[in-house]
């Protein structure tokens, strides 16, 4: 099974299985501005924001999963 984890942003660890994130959503911090991930959960999840160092590194796990397009 593929899972990611990442830190809560309200505190602990989470765990979300590849197969309920509907959509990701990522923009590279400048300057003094973070970089932001957005994951869109299906149904049985809320919404999760990651922010800095957090988001950039679950969104490179992220990318490992992606298929090349043909």
């Amino acid at each position: 099974m593929k899972y990611i984890d990442f830190t809560h942003p309200e505190g602990g660890r989470f765990l979300v299985h590849l197969d309920h994130i509907t959509s990701a959503h990522y923009r590279v911090g400048e300057g003094t501005v973070k970089s932001r991930l957005g994951l869109d959960l299906d149904e049985r999840q809320n919404e999760i924001v990651l922010f800095g160092e957090e988001a950039e590194r679950t969104w490179a796990l992220l990318q490992k999963f992606i298929e090349p397009a043909s």
